[in-house]
């Protein structure tokens, strides 16, 4: 199947709020834009110990490839979990994507700055596809957005990560974060188009 026209491609090595992360963990980020409002997202880990990786909290069950059996969930930020932050530019509102490693998902407007959030739907599912290695672990997803994103609308955009390493705490990782907390949802550390 051909790729279509993509209008924005950002790949990028994401980056800790939390200086207490172990020194060998890394995340990185995917985001391929094409022009008809399909989006594809790949997110990595990787981590130079294999007890890095292991004491990441993850739903039970997880299995290597297609996650069919996902569903849409609130609240997946509370663990380990995947998003990209969408803006039109120039408009105030934005849209925050949430994917699951075992397939579950949530997508949500908001009409500003943390106020007038409201469920996004999706025509269907994201695709999400799950891989693991000994040291490496990639999410990566498909996303129709083409029924309410603007044709020929390249988006401003924030790739970001939450990992929960059980007691050892949770580290928020983004392409850049504001001075004084982690906040993905601040459009100042969103890339522009």
């Amino acid at each position: 199947m051909a790729r279509l026209a993509v209008m924005l491609l950002q790949a990028s090595r994401l980056v800790p709020f939390e200086r207490s992360v172990p020194h060998g963990l890394q995340v990185s980020g995917e985001l391929i834009w094409n022009r008809d409002g399909q989006l594809e997202l790949s997110f990595g880990v990787l981590a130079a110990a294999v007890s890095s990786l292991s004491e990441l909290v993850v739903p039970d069950g997880l299995i290597d490839g297609p996650q069919v059996a996902g569903q849409r969930r609130d609240e997946l930020w509370t663990t380990t979990c995947f998003e990209a932050f969408l803006a039109i530019p120039d408009q105030p509102g934005y849209w925050e994507i949430n994917l699951a490693p075992n397939g579950d998902w949530a997508s949500y407007r908001f009409e500003g700055y943390r106020s007038g959030q409201s469920q996004q739907p999706l025509d269907s599912a994201p695709e999400i596809t799950l891989r693991r290695w000994h040291h490496q672990l990639r999410l990566d997803a498909r996303l129709d957005l083409s029924s309410w994103w603007p044709n020929e609308c390249c988006p401003e955009l924030s790739l970001t990560t939450v990992l929960d390493r059980g007691a050892n705490g949770i580290s928020h990782w983004a392409l850049r974060h504001g001075d004084s907390r982690a906040d993905f949802h601040d459009r100042s550390t969103f890339l522009q188009a």
